[in-house]
């Protein structure tokens, strides 16, 4: 057995596949090398065995070996899912787009270990209807298993479709989640499993996962595209176990942080669309997809080839808590030595209930730092914290046009007389919801460097979820059925870390920052 990390694809042709070839190690990994990188991926394992019974699957398929269609091959991407389930978890999550082979994949993948194992049983689900799932069995997989000579039996009895072997073995395409339950099966395979509602999903799972209990080695795979909602949303669910390494995973999507300026023209969306679906240039091509971008709806378009999911009737928490336990340090920020350069912003809760100032910075590696200045109850506080801030550093103050509060402050603010007055600097909504996936996006990569002290901060970075906006655009929000929480920090941070970013080092502080 040997474990190989997925290599860059690099731009090799694809080349013909030959049976004779990916028999052999060295050219499945090649092959397997030349996969689009998925958004996430598992441990990959190849095995002699698992190669075999995959190629056998393939074969009945014919998509590989003497009987395969003219055309038609194994995919790299169909190898990064072979190698991610051979690593033998139980539990597996795959995510792929319309047109790139992710239920002929795993349907191979049943049927040949099925043909090779004794008594090894296959049941496959369609989760939108059991009878979507067995019109596939009688258009696309009984016609090819005709035409390939061997010992297979077809049985297409209305609600008993199958493939039995002389192994004992046997691939079922099954009509409901009744037919799951009393049975015992090695390899379950959950497809669309994106598109069910909650109280399905949780009746799947009390019906597939004891059908494991008995079987040693046996898996439940989980696989479709995306859909309208996450929570209670089995492929969601399932993903966010592999994103967190406590299941096998193969997901392709664009990231979670794309907004609807990103995807509101081809030209705007055509790198992302590119850079995520593994099928372009050998399953599909890019004007086809174009084609789906123009007639499909946006939200569709973005889930079956997108890969990014809805939140219909949730929310959905902005930052993965754990990754920002591990950015975090147990120094004093009141002890740092913060850098010459950096930027400042401040925001208000709408309802007036407090206001937060933070700096931001990269630190020597370029990783985003916030450092949490003032946090304000009420908001009478910070027009004296402002005009101290300004007088002491002389730094622009970032804050949101558009939001009433802040206008509010900044007509205080200038109201006032005597001293100097300080120089306020608009975001629009377009820098807003830019200044939002900029940190969501530093959060994700952990290149975030703060400080563990700063609780009204980690609060905040706890509390923050998604607010939607348009059709994919979202910003900082707060829980609706929790509408006194403070992400005023997170706000604030967002706007401080694209000003500097974005603005060149001459207009940015020109005194040291203490907290």
């Amino acid at each position: 057995m040997v474990t190989v990390p997925l290599t860059d694809p690099g731009t090799s042709p694809s080349k013909a596949l030959t049976a004779r070839s990916l028999f052999d190690e060295a050219e499945w990994l090649e092959v397997r090398g030349r996969a689009l990188p998925p958004l996430v991926v598992s441990e990959l394992v190849t095995t002699e065995a698992d190669r075999a019974e995959f190629l056998r699957g393939a074969t009945l398929l014919r998509f590989f070996g003497e009987r395969a269609m003219v055309g038609r091959e194994p995919k790299p991407q169909q190898l990064v899912v072979v190698d991610a389930l051979a690593a033998g978890a139980q539990k597996n999550a795959v995510l792929l787009p319309r047109r790139s082979a992710k239920s002929t994949t795993l349907i191979a993948v049943g049927l040949g270990r099925a043909e090779a194992r004794e008594d090894y049983r296959v049941g496959v689900l369609t989760m939108t209807t059991g009878k979507a799932g067995r019109s596939r069995f009688m258009k696309d997989v009984a016609p090819a298993l005709e035409r390939v000579p061997g010992e297979h039996k077809i049985v297409r009895s209305a609600g008993q479709e199958r493939v039995e072997f002389p192994s004992g073995g046997m691939v079922q395409w099954l009509s409901s989640l009744e037919d799951l339950r009393g049975e015992a099966f090695d390899l379950i395979i959950l497809d669309e499993a994106g598109e069910p509602d909650p109280q399905k999903v949780q009746d799947a799972l009390a019906a597939a996962l004891p059908t494991l209990d008995t079987r040693p080695g046996a898996q439940i795979v989980v696989a479709g595209t995306a859909g309208k909602y996450r929570t209670g949303n089995m492929l969601w669910e399932w993903l966010e176990l592999g994103r967190g390494g406590r299941a096998g995973i193969v997901e392709y999507g664009m990231p979670d942080t794309v907004q609807d300026e990103d995807v509101a023209t081809w030209d705007a969306i055509r790198d992302l669309v590119v850079a995520s679906h593994p099928g372009i240039g050998t399953l599909t091509t890019e004007d086809t997809i174009r084609g789906n971008y123009e007639t499909l709806p946006r939200i569709v378009f973005l889930a079956e080839y997108g890969g990014i999911f809805g939140d219909e009737g949730g929310t959905t928490s902005l930052f993965d808590p754990l990754k920002w336990a591990r950015t975090g340090s147990d120094d004093d920020p009141g002890k740092v030595s913060p850098p010459e350069r950096w930027s400042i912003a401040f925001a208000p809760h709408p309802d007036q209930l407090c206001v937060s100032i933070v700096a931001a910075w990269r630190d020597e590696k370029g990783r985003a730092v916030p450092m949490l200045l003032e946090r304000i109850t009420g908001i009478d506080g910070a027009v004296p914290a402002l005009r101290k801030l300004w007088a002491k550093y002389k730094v622009p103050i970032v804050y949101d046009a558009g939001n009433q509060v802040a206008q509010l402050i900044v007509e205080k603010v200038n109201q006032q007389r005597g001293g100097v007055r300080p120089r306020f600097e608009t975001y629009t909504f377009a820098d807003v919801k830019r200044a939002a996936s900029l940190i969501v996006d530093d959060v994700d990569r952990e290149n975030v460097a703060h400080w563990g002290r700063q609780v009204e901060l980690n609060e905040a970075i706890y509390k923050s979820v998604k607010r939607k906006s348009g059709d994919r655009g979202w910003l900082v929000g707060r829980n609706p059925k929790q509408p006194n929480d403070d992400v005023t920090g997170v706000e604030a941070w967002a706007m401080a870390q694209l000003h500097y970013d974005t603005t060149k080092p001459k207009s940015r502080a020109r005194g040291r920052v203490a907290a």
